[in-house]
């Protein structure tokens, strides 16, 4: 597959970008520190908020299935009227 010239510049300046950035390293960590990790700070504390909804969502949702299923468990459990009959009158047998 043969590279357009385009896409040869954008590798060469990709490349050149490269080796600038290593060379000025150790200037650009410390200009940058800061900012990064003030960036880095605010960012955490909207995944630890993300989170914590994401948490209390599931949360509500287990309960609700919880609810529903307890919900569930208790009317066949005490059903209002006499439960119809099974196999024992299916088949003609009493008892």
């Amino acid at each position: 597959m043969p590279v357009t010239r385009s896409e040869l510049l954008f590798l060469c300046g990709g490349a050149l970008a490269g080796v600038v950035v290593a060379k000025n390293y150790d200037k650009i960590k410390a200009k940058a520190g800061p900012v990064l990790a003030a960036a880095g700070a605010a960012v955490g504390d909207a995944y630890t908020a993300a989170a914590r909804r994401v948490g209390e969502r599931v949360e509500a949702m287990q309960d609700a299935m919880a609810e529903a299923a307890q919900g569930s468990a208790s009317a066949e459990s005490s059903p209002t009227e006499s439960p119809a009959p099974h196999f024992s009158t299916a088949n003609g047998t009493t008892g």
